[in-house]
This record gives structure tokens, C-alpha cells and sequence, in this order.
């Protein structure tokens, strides 16, 4: 596909662009970074980026840019469970920025910087706010207990707890993951990504080979996949936001970009499992970026 997409290209039905681009993955991530970037910068520049709910939506997807950045830095080191531990966190971040604009900016806004303050206010009381050090002074008890107080006026019991237990939106992070939609990433996604963080994957270990004695092939291809999984699970969990962001700065040129590479990405996907693209709207929607 060509590097720019064209206005004859906009034209074009789905299907017969999504014969058009490019199916290798690894190209289409690499391409998508570049686009990310250059829309990261862009929305840090708009005017609504200096609004408290600005400032945490182009947070929410700065640290996905960054994170899927170190994730192909990851890879070219071969480092691949590392870089599995970084997809669970570009996933959590996915979730979260979506749930953000799902619900009222301003609400989401503020429990977000209330539950920031009460984990901070966990941490200072662990410490005995840096009781005979150098920091005391800068974490003055009187202060901290007064701010708590207030927050602790605007919830109820429940929701107090809610929100102390899992941040701002008070729902763990399956139950975030579903009330997005996203309940095939947490079950096929996350866990995988999980077992990586608490320990170390078996089958990236000679451990493995037992499982497969005699079957050496079968072990190599069960790598194989898993590393095409990180490949499309990050590219999704980036090119999703990115059709976002770039509506939100209003950048034409990137949108349709990203619908190129959304149609590469699904390209991939039907040579891994052959499904047809839904495309269940009346108005002749196409939908993009499948789990």
C-alpha cells in the first residue's frame, strides 16, 4: 500500500482496499508508530490538551504510544516475554483510556485525581510520612489528612472503597475490560501477559520441551503464534485509540491511514483464521481491528 493513502483509495469498498494493503504485520506496526507519534504530538498541542480532562486523555495515550514503542524495541532484542509484560500494560492503558470516554469527562476526571490522592495518602501513612527525613517537611500530615477528609465527603462507603481498592473507576480490571467490550482480550490477552509478570512463561523454557518430546515442530509453530499474537493484540490495542485521536484533532490524512492499516491488520488475521469482515450496519458501517 502506498505511504499516504489518496482520495481514490477513500473511495474504494473495504474489501477491495483491504486486497490493496499490506498483510505483514510487522510492516503495519511499524507504520502505526510512526502515524501514533506524529498524533501524539499533534494532540498535545490542541488547546483541549490543556484541560484537566485533556491532559488525561493525551496521558492515557502518550503512555500507550511509549509503551508499544519499547514493545518493538523489546522485540528486535529478542526479548519476548519482556515484551509481553509490556502489552498487559498498553492493554490496561486501552481500557482505561476507553472507559474514560465512555463516562462523564468531568466525574472521570475527578475521581481519577481523588484516587491518585488517597494512593498516595496509602503510601504516606506506610512510610509515617517520611517521619525524621528530609522529606517530612514536604509531606506535612495536618494537610494530607485534611485533603483525605474531603475526598472521603464526596463518596459513599461503598464507592470509597470501590475506588481505593481499583483507582478511579472503581471496577477491577476484568470488570472494566467487559463493560468495554473487551471481554475476548482479558480472557485470550491478559492472562497470558499476567503469567509473564508474576513469574516466567513455560513455554518460553526448555521445561516445554517435555510437553513436546518427539514434536519438535509443534513447539517452534506454538511460538511461532504466540509471537504473531503480540504482534496483532498490540497493533489493535494502538490502532484503535489512534482512529480516536486522529477525529479528535480533526487530521483527515491520519484517519484514513489508519483505516488502511486497520484493513492490513484484519488482513493478517484472515491468513491466520479465515472469517469474514462484520459488517453488520445498514448504513454499510465496516468495523476494524477485531479482537
Amino acid at each position: 500500500m502506498p505511504h499516504a493513502a489518496n482520495t481514490r483509495d477513500a473511495l474504494r469498498p473495504p474489501e477491495e482496499i483491504k486486497k490493496r494493503v499490506t498483510g505483514d504485520i510487522k510492516k503495519l506496526n511499524r507504520r502505526l508508530l510512526e502515524i501514533a507519534c506524529q498524533l501524539d504530538a499533534e494532540l498535545r498541542a490542541r488547546t483541549f490538551a490543556k484541560t484537566p480532562p485533556g491532559i488525561l486523555v493525551a496521558s492515557f495515550y502518550r503512555k500507550m504510544v511509549n509503551t508499544f514503542s519499547a514493545i518493538e524495541i523489546l522485540k528486535k532484542n529478542r526479548q519476548i516475554e519482556e515484551a509481553w509484560i509490556l502489552l498487559r500494560v498498553l492493554l490496561e492503558n486501552h481500557v482505561t483510556f476507553f472507559y474514560f470516554l465512555k463516562n462523564d469527562a468531568k466525574e472521570m476526571t475527578r475521581r481519577y485525581n481523588d484516587a491518585a490522592m488517597l494512593d498516595k495518602m496509602k503510601h504516606l501513612r506506610a512510610v509515617d510520612f517520611y517521619s525524621g527525613t528530609p522529606l517530612a517537611r514536604l509531606h506535612r500530615r495536618g494537610e494530607w489528612e485534611e485533603v483525605e477528609t474531603e475526598i472521603k465527603s464526596r463518596y459513599d462507603r461503598k464507592t470509597l472503597d470501590a475506588v481505593r481498592r481499583n483507582g478511579f473507576t472503581g471496577l477491577n480490571f476484568e470488570e472494566r475490560a467487559k463493560a468495554i467490550g473487551m471481554k475476548t482480550m482479558y480472557e485470550s490477552c491478559y492472562r497470558i501477559a499476567s503469567r509473564s509478570v508474576h513469574m516466567f512463561d513455560p513455554a518460553e523454557t526448555p521445561l516445554y520441551s517435555m510437553a513436546f518430546k518427539g514434536r519438535p515442530h509443534e513447539k517452534r509453530q506454538l511460538l511461532k503464534l504466540r509471537r504473531q499474537q503480540l504482534d496483532f493484540n498490540q497493533n489493535m490495542l494502538l490502532g484503535r485509540p489512534s482512529f480516536i485521536v486522529a477525529e479528535l484533532v480533526k487530521n483527515p490524512l491520519a484517519s484514513l491511514r489508519l483505516i488502511g492499516l486497520g484493513l492490513g491488520y484484519e488482513k493478517f488475521r484472515d491468513g491466520m483464521s479465515p472469517k469474514a469482515m462484520t459488517n453488520t450496519d445498514p448504513n454499510g458501517s465496516f468495523y476494524i481491528w477485531r479482537e
